[in-house]
């Protein structure tokens, strides 16, 4: 699974997006809800995209459909009610348990890996702090980096306690904190301190503070209850598809584990911009724009004299895709997940097209 972070050149495309051979042109704003329906079908259409969208303001539900992709012959349907892999967004439910076990003086962000988990045996413990994990910035490498990591048969004979053994022998790209690197392994790792400091399993703490009170019953790991989950179709380089089943996937566990629906998602959105899932001070720490935890903050150019901001995130694992996407100030929620290896590309310029369809000028 790889995940783009948000760098000056992606932050440049959502300030100035930009037609490429992999990216759709965003549809022109149109005040007529026929219009920005035919420009939306067409767009869908040229990408052959499969998978569910959701466009919210407030109580308002703009945009709600199910889009099922022409190009792949016998390829099952999915609607409003199919569970997708969200893959990486899983991160953001992660970051948002441990700031609240920060919150609670459970946990400090300046602990170091010595004190948080000292029997994962590694030189560096000592200098890894769990801001930095958080961040990205720890320098642990990329799952990409484990030996063998590309071979299914590897990936299937990992045990919970081989795995950890795996992980210790990477060496760290960087000194901490120095420099940024997208890594799963540091949200593995924070899915192991949640186990240790919340008093219950991190599935358990998942569930009590955030599925359960929002609702999201739709919502849940994908290696304990994968039912009514979408077909995915890894896209290959000549055009085809192929279904690739994602082979022992508790190793993707607090850091691309999660599955969920888009009305479940939408709960989730609306709850980050209202408030109840940061506090100000976690808030602060999750959306600093220089240092994110989870999220990708940046202005999307949806209007002529102004660029909104935004908080995204997105998630790509074996055909799965999938983006968040919020717009406080017009309290406004956009969610794709797809199932049929459309392109981060495309992605991003979908939710760029659809916000500026349903934010912009014109509206």
């Amino acid at each position: 699974m790889i995940k783009y972070r948000l760098l000056a050149a992606l932050a440049a495309t959502l300030l100035a997006f930009s037609c490429t051979a992999e990216q759709p042109t965003p549809v022109a704003t149109s005040n007529a809800v026929e219009e920005n329906s035919d420009a939306l079908a067409s767009l869908l259409a040229g990408m052959d995209f499969s998978g569910t969208l959701l466009v919210s303001k407030g109580d308002d539900i703009l945009l709600r459909e199910a889009v099922n992709a022409a190009a792949i012959d016998d390829a099952q349907d999915v609607n409003l009610d199919t569970r997708f892999a969200i893959a990486s967004m899983t991160k953001s439910f992660t970051a948002a348990l441990v700031l609240k076990l920060v919150d609670e003086g459970k946990l400090g962000l300046d602990q170091t890996l010595d004190d948080l988990l000292p029997d994962f045996g590694v030189p560096y413990a000592q200098d890894v702090t769990l801001r930095h994990l958080l961040q990205n910035r720890s320098g642990i490498p990329h799952y990409v980096d484990i030996p063998g990591w590309f071979d299914t048969e590897v990936k299937r004979t990992f045990t919970d306690e081989t795995f950890m053994e795996t992980l210790e022998a990477l060496d760290l790209k960087f000194p901490p904190g120095s420099d940024y690197l997208y890594s799963n392994v540091n949200y593995y790792l924070l899915a192991l301190i949640i186990d240790q400091y919340s008093g219950m399993s991190y599935e358990a703490y998942l569930q009590s503070q955030i599925l359960d009170p929002l609702g999201m019953s739709y919502t849940g790991q994908i290696y304990e209850d994968a039912d009514g989950l979408a077909a995915n179709y890894l896209k290959n380089d000549d055009g085809s598809y192929e279904i690739i089943p994602v082979v022992n996937p508790v190793l993707f566990r607090g850091t691309a584990s999660m599955v969920s629906v888009a009305d479940d998602l939408l709960a989730w959105g609306q709850a980050v911009i209202d408030g109840s899932i940061y506090s100000d001070a976690a808030a602060a720490e999750a959306f600093d724009a220089d240092t994110p935890m989870a999220w990708n903050v940046a202005k999307l150019p949806v209007r002529e004299e102004q660029a909104v901001d935004v908080l995204f995130y997105n998630g790509r694992l074996i055909g799965y895709l999938s983006l968040i996407m919020l717009v406080p100030e017009e309290d406004g929620v956009i969610i794709i997940l797809n199932n049929n290896t459309v392109g981060y590309e495309n992605m991003v310029g979908l939710a760029t097209t659809l916000a500026t369809q349903y934010f912009g000028d014109e509206v």
